[in-house]
């Protein structure tokens, strides 16, 4: 019989889960997030790359400190993913009281209105909880996720971002015109915007470029969407969250209103360091980054005005 390591991989992630959901529900948060931060990440390299960038962002850092940060990074993404399949549970640990922001009264009267609205965040926390978090208050929200290359492990996780919130939507062409109509129609949509795009220009990350897509903007500006910030934040027992909706950014051009919202994301990721993904490619190898350097500058002679 013929190897095949998807299936692999999707028979042993079921039998974790499986076995953690013979426990309560806090138990098993913990021990997804003790697998995922001693098992898992350091055997799939998570570990590694998680250091490699921390010591990009500060040089400075000692290796041991860089490596407790990268460990805590992947207990937070443990129990990200179990809760994704537990999501009655955080929906009723998470309090109202718990739910607010300096933006939260703006984006209330926008709902109220019937005005779109664009939830925008990155890979903190747990960024599915802000669409639990409206749950709770009594609204759907809409999501965009990019399919899993493994189809049977993607056959049962995606699943998870379209039950109890609200509608999900693959990242296609069919699923971003459905997520766009939503939107449109007077819905609240979420977008993760922290991810490399190699195809768009860069934006200044922690110091350094990074290429940032435009599209939340600009899809906003489209829709007529308020344009709202907002983050998740996991309390000091790995259990509670605590959302927070911020101040809406104001139209601009899309390239402003995205310059801002890499602040917004910066100054949480000062906040909280152990809840950001630290080991997904935000930056690019060294060598990545030393190639977009070379054509940026053989772009701005190519356009410069005193040739």
């Amino acid at each position: 019989m013929r190897f095949n390591k998807d299936v692999t991989f999707d028979f042993i992630f079921r039998g974790i889960i499986g076995f953690t959901r013979l426990f309560g529900y806090r138990k098993r948060v913990n021990v997804f997030a003790f697998i995922a931060s001693y098992i898992v990440a350091p055997l799939a390299g998570f570990i590694n790359k998680a250091v490699a960038n921390l010591q990009l962002i500060h040089p400075d850092m000692p290796k041991r400190e860089a490596r407790q940060i990268a460990h805590r990074v992947a207990a937070n993404f443990g129990r990200n993913m179990i809760e994704n399949y537990s999501k009655l549970d955080v929906a009723a640990g998470l309090k109202l009281e718990n739910i607010g922001g300096s933006g939260y009264n703006a984006m209330m009267q926008a709902v109220e209105n019937g005005r779109p609205v664009m939830l925008v965040s990155g890979h903190i926390g747990n960024y599915e909880a802000m669409r639990i978090a409206l749950y709770n208050l009594g609204y759907q929200s809409a999501c965009l996720y990019r399919p899993a290359s493994n189809p049977y492990f993607d056959e049962h996780y995606t699943k998870t971002y379209g039950y109890l919130t609200g509608p999900a939507f693959p990242q296609s062409r069919k699923g971003f015109l459905n997520f766009t109509r939503y939107l449109r129609d007077g819905g609240i949509a979420t977008m993760l915007f922290d991810v490399r795009a190699p195809e768009y220009g860069d934006i200044d990350f922690l110091g350094h470029p990074a290429p940032t897509s435009d599209v939340p903007a600009k899809l906003a500006l489209k829709t007529g969407a308020l344009f709202v910030p907002c983050f998740a934040h996991r309390g000091p027992d790995g259990i509670t969250h605590q959302i927070e909706f911020e101040v809406p950014i104001e139209a601009s051009t899309a390239e402003e209103m995205m310059f801002e919202m890499t602040h917004r994301l910066e100054a949480q990721v000062r906040r909280f360091p152990d809840q950001w993904l630290w080991f997904h490619d935000r930056w690019g190898s060294k060598n990545y980054r030393a190639e977009r350097a070379i054509q940026k500058v053989q772009s701005w002679d190519h356009h410069d005005p005193v040739q």
